[in-house]
């Protein structure tokens, strides 16, 4: 069985794992959200080409 010790490093070491994915998950979600903008962006332009254009008079 493991001591106080070991039990304490244990989750000093999760911890700091945490903190570390943590982060990793904020650098995803920053980058999540540019590629939905841009595929916002990509969906507009498609259906604004899809649009019948007004005849010049």
């Amino acid at each position: 069985m493991a001591g106080w010790k070991e039990l304490l490093l244990d989750t000093l070491k999760l911890t700091e794992e945490v903190k570390r994915l943590n982060r990793d998950i904020e650098k995803l979600d920053d980058h999540v959200v540019a590629v939905d903008k841009r595929v916002v962006r990509l969906e507009t332009m498609v259906e604004m080409s899809q649009r019948p254009r007004m005849p010049k008079d």
